[in-house]
């Protein structure tokens, strides 16, 4: 048994989309009994793969695909013949979606290597680390969390999106910082503040980029190489534009 050219033709018709050629899959075919199933691997990629199981009795057509819009394995069954087409088009723009958020989700990776490199030097502060904040530490780094806040507030109204939920998020955080800097040792202060940097970067990289700098600055003289500058400059965001050149590299 096999499956007929004028079947085939409209597979690689869907094949030649937006995105792709039909030359980027590699395409078989394997005959059993009750059905056919067809098997369509993007070659580059093999593990985003596409499988048909064509039931030629039947006029039926099951499809199992990976990636889904979910779950990493989709599986679709009783399906009509333009059903079966399109869910080859669904997996087509699934597998495009995975491919241009790669490069985003390895730069994720590399920001928690960081972070976590972070916090290992933190922990790794000796005996000071585990000291309390004096008055007057703790007294001046409440100061520079209202400058800190001050600006990110700024930050946020200038971007006029979700403002009222965003700034709540950020006073409450900040106040948590504040709080903490009552009850926790130096050490885990710092863990705390790592944790929340990290969050406001991810969450409004724009923004953070204008005020990253300042951010260090809340942190003591003697921690200030633990977080130095170029591994804050690291674990800031790439910009639309290198997350865009990272991608036309794939």
């Amino acid at each position: 048994m096999s499956l007929t050219k004028t079947f085939l033709k409209e597979i690689e018709n869907e094949l030649n989309g937006k995105h792709f050629l039909s030359d980027d899959f590699n395409i078989k075919t394997e005959s059993y009994t009750n059905y056919i199933k067809l098997i369509i691997r993007y070659s580059y990629l093999p593990q985003y793969m596409f499988e048909g199981f064509i039931y030629t009795n039947e006029e039926k057509f099951d499809a199992r695909f990976n990636p889904g819009t979910v779950a990493i394995v989709v599986k679709k069954d009783n399906l009509l013949r333009q059903e079966f087409l399109i869910a080859i088009r669904e997996w087509l723009n699934n597998t495009y979606s995975e491919m241009t958020n790669s490069p985003l989700e390895r730069k994720v990776k590399e920001h928690d290597e960081i972070l976590k490199s972070w916090q290992e030097k933190i922990h790794s502060m000796g005996e000071e680390g585990e000291h309390f904040f004096t008055k007057e530490e703790g007294e001046e780094l409440r100061n520079k969390l209202n400058e800190l806040e001050e600006l990110l507030e700024n930050g946020i109204i200038q971007k006029d999106e979700n403002i009222q939920q965003d700034l709540d998020k950020l006073h409450s955080e900040v106040n948590t910082l504040r709080e903490h800097l009552q009850v926790l040792t130096k050490k885990n202060w710092l863990l705390s503040f790592s944790v929340r940097l990290y969050t406001w970067i991810k969450r409004n990289p724009d923004m953070t980029r204008r005020v990253a700098g300042f951010s260090r600055e809340l942190l003591p003289e003697n921690v200030k190489d633990i977080v130095s500058q170029e591994a804050l400059d690291q674990l800031l965001p790439a910009s639309n534009l290198e997350i865009a050149s990272d991608t036309e590299n794939e």
